[in-house]
């Protein structure tokens, strides 16, 4: 269908951004538990990524 390439660290940074940013402004307890999960997978996905060995050419 799509293709769902792995994403740059960069994106990866831009996505926790926007999403904090809007759980601070967000006033519906149900949308902000369901960003705030998703910000955490992220954080995760950000830390794995970060602490990748990285490859010597």
């Amino acid at each position: 269908m799509f293709d769902n390439p792995p994403l740059e660290l960069e994106e990866i940074i831009d996505q926790c951004r926007a999403l904090a940013s809007t759980l601070v402004e967000m006033k519906q307890p149900e949308t902000k538990e369901i960003l705030t999960f998703i910000l955490q997978e992220r954080l995760e996905i950000l830390h794995c990524a970060f602490h990748q060995p990285v490859a010597e050419e």
